[in-house]
């Protein structure tokens, strides 16, 4: 009887012992657990202790779209937080829109760069980045992050796009412009003015040069574009297909598409240049007057641009909104 009395409670403190373990939380890579789909702002949570010295990159849910190629703008979701004290630091769900980035290039931390080139777009992907593939050992004070810190990074894939990624597009049959665009519809438009052809007073509505296939381009977007900007004599002044140098304020940047442009009306109410391009399709190629400017030493410029949109997102939301 006692023997019997013994078995039971072995089987039942065994039993109990099985269902607190399973209890814990189930880390995967690098001790780290996440929680929440993609698209949804993660909830991160790591095992006791020092993390992982080397990068550790989990691809937690594998997406279905072309992998991120080296220079190309990727644009993602993302949430960032320092192992050592659990601070979220930075995330783009808040801002209720992803942020976009030059990748494999130098344009963002290392981790950043050797982890997720190569992932496909749809995943959701986790980094665990020790400080020498990081912010190094300056760290970055206004984040809170010292120069030894590991950072955990969940990074939802959103889109990516470089200067040779097609428009999916059909060239319009006749332009309603005298100025000519050519080159195709994954390279550098070129632009051909007739002689004596004068810039217009004010500028006129887009003129479309191959209609995309995509959605209406909401106002308040925030755009992921090529271009290149011409003066009147057909002389090219600027193009994301040339490389940046670097400046005082700012490193050189390789050629790529940008999303720096923004379909109005901005945080305050105020007119852009590419207002015009709401309700046009994602895909699209456009020719767009730009309003005059002055050089640095005072002279009236005039110019248009040929803009590829290539993307379109909500814009980000202002402090306070």
């Amino acid at each position: 009887m006692r023997k019997l009395l013994s078995l039971v409670v072995v089987a039942v403190l065994g039993s109990s012992l099985v269902a607190c373990g399973s209890d814990k939380p189930d880390f995967g890579a690098g001790g780290i657990k996440v929680t929440s789909d993609f698209g949804q702002k993660p909830t991160v949570t790591h095992r006791d202790g020092d993390p992982e010295k080397s990068l550790v990159t989990q691809v937690l849910k594998e997406g279905d779209g072309p992998e991120v190629k080296k220079g190309e703008l990727l644009t993602a979701n993302y949430l960032g937080q320092i192992w050592r004290d659990g601070k979220v630091f930075d995330n783009s769900y808040d801002r209720g829109a992803p942020s976009s980035f030059p990748i494999g290039v130098g344009g963002v931390i290392g981790g950043w760069d050797e982890g997720l080139v190569g992932k496909k777009i749809g995943s959701r992907v986790m980094l665990s980045i020790p400080s020498d593939k990081g912010y190094k050992e300056q760290g970055n004070e206004q984040a809170g992050i010292k120069g030894d810190d590991t950072l955990i990074f969940v990074v939802d894939l959103v889109s990516a796009a470089g200067n040779d990624t097609p428009l999916d597009a059909t060239p319009a049959p006749s332009a309603a412009t005298k100025i000519k665009i050519t080159g195709g519809l994954n390279a550098e438009p070129k632009a051909t003015v007739p002689a004596g052809f004068k810039a217009p007073a004010k500028p006129g509505k887009p003129v479309v040069i191959a209609l995309g296939k995509g959605k209406p381009i909401e106002k308040g977007s925030q755009l992921i574009t090529r271009y290149v900007v011409f003066d009147y004599a057909g002389k090219k002044q600027a193009s994301t297909w040339d490389g940046q140098p670097a400046t005082q304020t700012s490193p050189a940047q390789p050629p790529a598409p940008t999303d720096q442009l923004q379909v109005g009306p901005g945080p305050n109410g105020q007119a852009g240049p590419v207002d015009g391009l709401a309700g046009m399709p994602i895909g699209s190629r456009v020719l767009v007057e730009l309003p005059p400017s002055k050089d640095a030493s005072g002279k009236s410029i005039s110019a248009f641009a040929v803009i590829d949109v290539l993307n379109a997102f909500p814009a980000p939301k202002q402090q306070g909104q």
